[in-house]
């Protein structure tokens, strides 16, 4: 047998041998985490309190054993976990639930058919947001059992309700006898000569996961007191022009509502990218009318009111800069009818901010992050933890909430709401996906190591079975905004199931360590963060941890950057993965749905810096690269287009180097689909073990 057909019958070999395995995997109690448990993972997410804090509504997410698909449900929970229930018997689906301030009714957000001869829900391309409309459940008073009932009648005025974190919200009025929400019109954006021609004229949208979606639109729904055959008596349209408003909230007196908006004419998508104008505007609920809030050069979003209506606080930067930034909290005046008074609480973009220093807000406010009239508590992201912290904004005093509690003087005691809340949600949140109790679950801890006068940090997992120095793979994350957090990560998990163990880096540009490390990969892609990951490889080395002959590399979006950069600067990698990943920067900056990306990481537009395009693009030292490296992509990816995939590979395949490439149809940035993510983790395995050094070694195959 030729090297040729060696290779071919060990790939196929090794590859229907992992998906045998994955198929014939053991589900008994102690074994390791495996590839199918995807399709059996069965949890609770979006627990909501009823307003009398003896009940919470949740919804169940799992995957169904025919379809293969993900579904959602609703469920309600009351004192005992054996009394959580569905609340419809046959499970349809249902998402994001909202009680009403009496807590009769929960509005979900649902997929499901309207009536047959009413107006349909506008379809959703695959890749995009699940296309919902709003459904109100009865919970009392029916003497037949849960009532649900959809929230207009046969003619709805609106299309497909947003369901995302940064434009869909569902609120009602403080009396709950309205809902404001987000919807488009739902409307064909082609002229009548499009139509008839069969083509598509190019229109400005929101790109990746809003493919096919209208201008998200604030809407006002009446609700009828003895509803018939749907809730609402009347549906009307407060806003009406192709401005995006999203994360519409309700002062007190439910005369007013609030949201953010950017009015300006440098849109991009916002998914995972805030960078752009984003304002906060009011919106009076009689008239329609219209207030700017704020007025910054960058984005100020999250509005949240206080209880007493006096005052609103947002998120805000003052700069149009990386896809994810460090945001400040930002005070709102909401008295008078002039221009808003505003103050910055904690400037994190000073040049010498201010003592006492707080932790910098994360992306989103809390709905319930105001602590009575005088308390703000949000989330922050510090180093591999998220944490929970709270300013009090009369004396400046903070510090972190734990289970409830606060420490280090922060204001949510015991007896405040925001904490009374908590203890509730606590109590009545069901229990986790019982598969957790079954598996064998890696250790996970934090590393450490230095890069010149970089302290740097990120997490390992290490393989439940085996013994030090462990094949390595190296998962850096996207971004490079992002970041690596501690706790469970399913992929993590199953490869270190099969006896690797896993890096996770925060290198240079990750979120969670303050605006200068932040910064300090721009203009730098694949200088000082190649550097972080490589020297803290020869730390895990140095430490006997992982075998210096066994190292692989798999990463997704700015992860796939890294994966084909590293491959390109370096030959220590057996084997490496790279899925949607960014290849060519001119080619990014033509095909992507964010633009600003690339303009402010390089600091400019493809013909402007033409050489630094070049020189950070991994496509340009293809030449260099030996390492066998497998491509990933998904078909309809607006982020990371798939050309630039197809691109890699085809320059790999030109030069000999072991290559293949998988397409993902119907998937976004985000590969969805269980049993898509099912793939690519078998694939990354197979092809892991068939350049694996040792095991071919074992095998008298090197």
């Amino acid at each position: 047998m030729n090297t040729l057909r060696t290779r071919l019958y060990l790939h196929c070999t090794l590859f229907l041998a992992v998906a045998s395995q994955a198929a014939a995997d053991d589900p008994s109690p102690g074994a390791p985490w495996q590839i199918s448990d995807l399709e059996r993972m069965d949890g609770p997410q979006a627990v909501v309190v009823a307003p009398d804090g003896r009940s919470a509504a949740y919804i169940r997410r799992w995957v169904d054993g025919q379809t293969r698909a993900e579904r959602f449900s609703l469920w309600l929970m009351s004192g005992e976990p054996a009394a959580a229930r569905p609340l419809e018997d046959e499970q349809p689906d249902a998402r994001s639930p909202v009680f009403s301030p009496d807590g009769r009714w929960v509005a979900i957000r649902s997929t499901r058919a309207r009536p047959k001869g009413w107006r349909p829900t506008p379809a959703a391309a695959p890749q995009s947001d699940a296309a919902t409309d709003i459904w109100l459940v009865r919970l009392d008073g029916n003497p037949n059992g849960v009532r649900v009932l959809p929230l207009a009648g046969p003619e709805k005025p609106y299309g497909r309700v947003f369901n995302d974190l940064f434009y869909g919200r569902v609120a009602f009025s403080p009396d709950g006898r309205r809902l404001a929400f987000i919807a488009d019109d739902g409307r064909d954006a082609r002229s009548a000569e499009e139509l008839a021609a069969d083509v598509y004229v190019v229109r400005p949208d929101q790109g990746e996961g809003y493919t096919g979606y209208g201008a998200a639109q604030v809407w006002l729904a009446e609700l009828d007191t003895q509803p018939g055959d749907h809730a609402a008596k009347s549906v009307r349209r407060l806003t009406d022009d192709a401005v995006w408003y999203g994360d519409v909230q309700w002062s007190p007196d439910g005369q007013t509502l609030f949201c953010h908006a950017n009015k300006s004419d440098d849109v991009e998508s916002a998914r995972y990218s805030i960078n752009k104008d984003y304002d906060i505007w009011s919106i009076g609920v009689a008239d329609g009318r219209q207030r700017r809030l704020t007025d910054g050069p960058g984005p100020e979003v999250s509005p949240r009111v206080s209880p007493d209506g006096a005052r609103l606080v947002c998120l805000s930067s003052p700069r149009k800069g990386p896809h994810t930034d460090i945001f400040n909290l930002l005070l709102v005046s909401l008295a008078g009818e002039g221009a808003a008074e505003r103050k910055v609480l904690y400037d994190h973009h000073a040049a010498s901010p201010a003592e006492p220093r707080q932790a910098a807000p994360a992306f989103p406010l809390p709905d319930e992050c105001w602590d009575g009239p005088s308390s703000i508590c949000h989330t922050t992201f510090h180093a591999l933890r998220n944490e929970t912290v709270c300013v009090n904004l009369a004396t400046g005093h903070g510090g972190e909430v734990t289970d409830g509690e606060a420490t280090g003087g922060a204001t949510a005691t015991d007896a405040s709401p925001l904490a009374r809340r908590r203890a509730e949600r606590a109590r009545l949140s069901p229990p986790g996906d019982a598969l957790f109790g079954q598996r064998l679950t890696a250790v996970d801890r934090a590393f450490e190591w230095k890069n010149g006068a970089f302290a740097l940090e990120g997490a390992i997992t290490i393989p439940p079975r085996g013994e030090a120095p462990y094949p390595l793979v190296v998962h850096p994350h996207g971004g490079p905004h992002s970041r690596t957090t501690s706790g469970f990560n399913f992929t993590a998990q199953v490869l270190a199931a099969n006896g690797y163990l896993v890096f996770q880096p925060n290198f240079r540009g990750s979120a969670g360590y303050g605006l200068n490390f932040l910064d300090s990969d721009r203009r730098d892609f694949g200088g000082g963060d190649m550097g972080d990951i490589l020297t803290g490889i020869d730390a895990l080395v140095a430490d006997g941890l992982v075998d210096a002959r066994r190292q692989f590399v798999y990463g997704t979006s700015y992860g796939g950057y890294l994966t084909c950069w590293l491959v390109g600067h370096s030959k220590q990698f057996a084997a490496a993965v790279a899925q949607n990943a960014v290849t060519d920067l001119n080619v990014m900056w033509g095909t992507s749905d964010i633009q600003s990306w690339t303009e402010w990481e390089l600091g400019g537009r493809p013909w402007e810096i033409a050489a630094a395009m070049r020189q950070h693009s991994p496509i340009t030292y293809v030449d260099q690269i030996a390492t066998p490296t497998l491509i990933l992509h998904s078909r309809d990816d607006r982020r990371c287009p798939l050309p630039m995939g197809k691109m890699f590979y085809q320059s790999l395949l030109a030069r000999g180097v072991p290559t293949a490439m998988v397409i993902y149809p119907d998937e976004g940035h985000g590969i969805r689909q269980p049993r898509h993510q099912a793939d690519v983790l078998r694939r990354v395995l197979a092809w892991f073990a068939r350049h694996d050094p040792g095991e071919n070694a074992a095998r008298g195959l090197e």
